[in-house]
């Protein structure tokens, strides 16, 4: 049976002994070497995994805030957003519009094969609301 994932509630139990052992270690020898950075880095990757997989929200968005209002936003955009998976604060908060998405390496055929993709996502959707609307004529979708 594999090992629960870690949670923030493991960072004092595992994560900060090591951390202490590594600034004992950093102070007798002045560096801090790979071998005791490497599990540090490692638990860290788990808890945030967890963190994911337990309480992440990654949504897109069509709207935006403007003072007390939401309004129509410039453009699609996508929204992270992550939360510790026990006491609920959240911890990272991202948004990116979907253009900077698919502009973001620049290459031109990269972008045309992305905006295809996006086509054919776009078309499932559209499929769907389709269905939406004959199941239940005369209410929005």
């Amino acid at each position: 049976m594999a090992d629960p994932p870690f949670t923030t509630a493991d960072f004092h139990n595992v994560v900060q002994k090591q951390i202490v052992n590594a600034v004992y270690e950093t102070m007798a020898g002045d560096k801090l070497d790979w071998e005791l950075i490497a599990p540090i880095l490692e638990t860290a990757r788990e808890i945030c995994r967890s963190d994911f997989r337990q309480a992440a929200s990654i949504r897109f968005h069509a709207v935006r805030a403007e003072g007390e209002e939401w309004i129509d936003a410039e453009e699609a955009f996508l929204g992270v957003s992550v939360s510790d998976g026990e006491g609920g604060e959240e911890w990272l908060s991202e948004t990116y519009w979907v253009s900077d998405i698919a502009l973001a390496d620049r290459d031109p055929a990269q972008v045309r094969r992305t905006v295809a993709a996006l086509e054919r996502s776009l078309a499932k959707v559209n499929a769907w609301l389709a269905e939406q609307e004959q199941a239940n004529p005369g209410e929005p979708a």
